[in-house]
């Protein structure tokens, strides 16, 4: 199955577990903070590529980015635009955006690059409606947390660091249940697909769980990627 039809087919698990009060931790108490503060102040228009059900969309409208969801999945959009607070909102293929040439001077692919088949050529349409000067600010699932997992504190791999794989982890939390489809992909397809885009990484971070007692401050969970066109 496709990752976008994986992505549409749990939706609705993907919605309750985003906007339980409380319950997604790791976005609220050291993802999002870190993320958001490599964020430029807001500018033309913002786009949030693969913006599942719109809570950053949300958060950067609240602080005034002028701001236009896209992904992929029908379900996740009427999420989108369903909701008490709604952002203007595009069903649309990452890699064929229905945008014009550099409309927007900024792009965030917040948890969603390593969600989509086609990523290359969503970072070439990225880059076609970037504005010179403009800024792309990436996060995606650590190539060490999509290669392997931990079990009885102990990392295990799951394969060859240098082949793609998809994968589909099932996690139920605190009596919420949600199965996260990607592929792992070394840190070099990434960096290979922005520069043959165009761009210039001028920033990159690791991000690891901040409790020192917790088996992923050993090693980082989100990479963070700063790119200028």
């Amino acid at each position: 199955m496709a990752l976008l039809d994986s992505w549409n087919s749990h939706a609705d698990e993907w919605v309750a577990w985003a906007r339980t009060p409380a319950h997604d931790h790791y976005f609220r108490d050291f993802h999002w903070p870190a993320f958001v503060k490599l964020l430029p102040e807001p500018g033309r228009l913002t786009l949030d590529i693969g913006c599942g059900e719109g809570r950053l969309s949300r958060s950067l409208q609240a602080v005034g980015h002028r701001m236009i969801a896209i992904d992929g999945a029908p379900n996740m959009i009427r999420a989108v635009v369903t909701h008490e607070e709604p952002v203007t909102a595009l069903l649309a293929d990452s890699s064929r955006l229905p945008l014009a040439d550099e409309v927007a001077d900024c792009v965030i692919a917040f948890m969603s690059l390593h969600d989509i088949d086609p990523m290359p050529e969503t970072v070439r349409e990225i880059a076609r409606v970037l504005s010179p000067g403009g800024h792309l600010v990436i996060a995606i699932v650590h190539p060490i947390n999509s290669l392997g997992r931990f079990e009885n504190d102990a990392y295990t791999a799951r394969g060859d660091y240098f082949e793609p794989k998809h994968y589909a982890d099932p996690v139920t939390r605190d009596g919420l249940s949600m199965t996260f489809h990607g592929i792992h992909r070394p840190l070099q397809a990434y960096t290979e697909a922005l520069a043959d885009a165009g761009f210039v990484i001028t920033r990159m971070r690791e991000v690891n769980h901040a409790n020192p007692d917790h088996e992923w401050h050993r090693m980082p969970l989100f990479l963070h990627i700063v790119a200028a066109k």
